[in-house]
């Protein structure tokens, strides 16, 4: 998330939406009686002579809405607000009646509230190394995976074929595939990405050295320890020990941290641990809850949002942290397979 202002004194911040990861954080932000202010798209019927009555014309507007519903649709990564219009830049927008308004990644919006809390400041800047980036590149002299890993979300971009069969005749004739290579991972890089290459044989080698050439050379790290290469590779390149030492501050490392040891803890009867919403909402009111994943899929499970967002605060309130699981990843499904959310514990609490 792009943190453009953030102003805690006057109970306000605007925001640029990047990734799901960042409407979880705004779901919890986002209250009944805030006011969102954004861009959107509303149907102006004009009483020109030649208009038609029963037609109107969509412009672009910025609108102030006073939230009194919010929901997020995880499945197809946007918010879904309902409230009354009270500021437009369009005069002729009707401001009677309830509207709707859809945030997704890539839009910007500012939100006012009537009081802000240390909570609301904590979620948009999270202490440890959350913010942090990676590009991940699997490949060897046949294929190359390249995908993004923001906070704990995969996204695998795409994958290049070079083509090349057998054993190469001459060097040279690889050199389009790693400039290729070397492009995309240019134009996916972001100021402050960290780049890992990884791969069998020594072949990554010379596409690390092409990728340095277009990014940030200090940022460019070769791995060694993978034997896939491609999205199959780009998912396995962060369970490998090299991965994990390069990234042990992250967001992601931590979360399969908490993961194994909540499997571990369930596998020994450990009673500190908890996992489905009941049992964590019951540890988090008691104020035992360490940690806790949830996994994006959690909808999925039958709970209630409201709910569900209300632990969450709840937990970072009394001092725990909070950590959203990509579904999509092994330690997600795990994740999962506990009712969409499990919780290490301080000490045992009676369910």
């Amino acid at each position: 998330m792009i943190i453009n202002e953030l102003d805690p004194k006057h109970s306000h911040c605007s925001v640029t939406i990047e990734s799901a990861e960042d409407l979880w954080t705004m779901r919890r932000l986002i209250a009944k009686g805030d006011v969102v202010v954004t861009r959107s798209s509303r149907v102006v019927k004009r009483e020109d002579e030649y208009s038609r009555p029963d037609k109107g014309e969509r412009v672009k507007v910025t609108v102030a809405l006073s939230v009194e519903e919010v929901h997020l649709d995880s499945s197809i990564e946007r918010i879904r607000l309902k409230g009354t219009i009270v500021e437009a830049s369009d005069e002729s927008v009707t401001k009677v009646g309830s509207h709707s308004l859809t945030v997704s990644p890539g839009h910007a919006l500012t939100l006012r509230k009537t009081r802000w809390s240390p909570l609301d400041t904590q979620l948009l800047r999270p202490e440890g190394d959350s913010a942090s980036r990676f590009v991940l590149v699997a490949a060897d002299r046949r294929e190359a995976g390249i995908g993004t890993l923001s906070g704990s979300h995969l996204a695998v971009s795409t994958t290049v074929e070079s083509g090349l069969g057998g054993k190469m005749a001459e060097e040279q004739s690889s050199l389009p595939y790693i400039s290729k290579v070397a492009a995309v991972v240019a134009q996916v890089y972001q100021d402050g990405d960290r780049i890992a290459v990884a791969g069998p044989g020594n072949f990554k080698n010379a596409i690390a050295n092409k990728v340095r050439e277009r990014t940030e050379p200090g940022h460019v790290s070769v791995l060694e320890g993978l034997d896939l290469t491609g999205s199959d590779g780009v998912r396995a390149l962060i369970k490998t020990p090299a991965f994990q030492e390069l990234a042990k501050d992250s967001l992601v490392v931590a979360m399969q941290r908490l993961v194994s040891e909540a499997v571990r803890r369930v596998s020994t009867s450990d009673p500190k641990v908890a996992y489905s919403l009941p049992r964590v909402a019951a540890a988090a009111a008691a104020g035992a809850v360490e940690s806790s994943a949830v996994s994006d899929d959690v909808f999925s499970s039958g709970v209630d949002e409201a709910e569900l967002v209300g632990v969450l605060n709840d937990i970072e309130s009394k001092g725990g942290r909070v950590y959203l699981a990509d579904s999509s990843m092994e330690y997600g499904k795990q994740v999962s397979s506990f009712g969409g959310i499990v919780a290490l514990l301080r000490y045992a609490v009676r369910f």
